[in-house]
């Protein structure tokens, strides 16, 4: 399997604080039905992209779903060509760009849809860059 479509842990967001300042309200967002996407760019020693799913159990309160929703925009997100265009720019730059996905539909869709907009969303942040 090729080393591009991997998606290790150190891509994954695990601080609280960053966390917490991804749903600040001063973060920047940007919406694709039925995601939206919650995103920091700062300067960093250790430039890369960080990413955070999220599925509200205010809308879905079953975790089966939740999980599965998650499982789609987690293979969306490691499918995606805009993803490494994406970490080519936080390292040239010398950034680390944290995003965070929150699913915000009421129903569940199938993948097709979730893919799109993950990669729709990814190339928005590409531009804003």
């Amino acid at each position: 399997m090729s080393d591009g479509y991997t998606f290790p842990a150190s891509e994954r967001i695990k601080s609280k604080v960053v966390v917490g300042r991804l749903f600040n309200s001063t973060t920047a967002k940007t919406f694709t039905y039925p995601l939206k996407c919650l995103y920091i760019i700062e300067k960093s020693t250790l430039p890369g992209v960080e990413v955070l799913f999220s599925v509200p159990k205010r809308n879905h309160k079953r975790a089966n779903v939740r999980n599965r929703l998650k499982r789609r925009m987690r293979e969306s997100y490691r499918l995606s060509e805009v993803r490494q265009r994406l970490q080519a720019l936080a390292e040239e730059r010398g950034v680390a760009i944290r995003l965070a996905f929150v699913y915000i539909s009421k129903e569940e869709l199938p993948y097709n849809p979730i893919c799109d907009a993950v990669t729709k969303l990814l190339a928005d942040v590409v531009e804003l860059c």
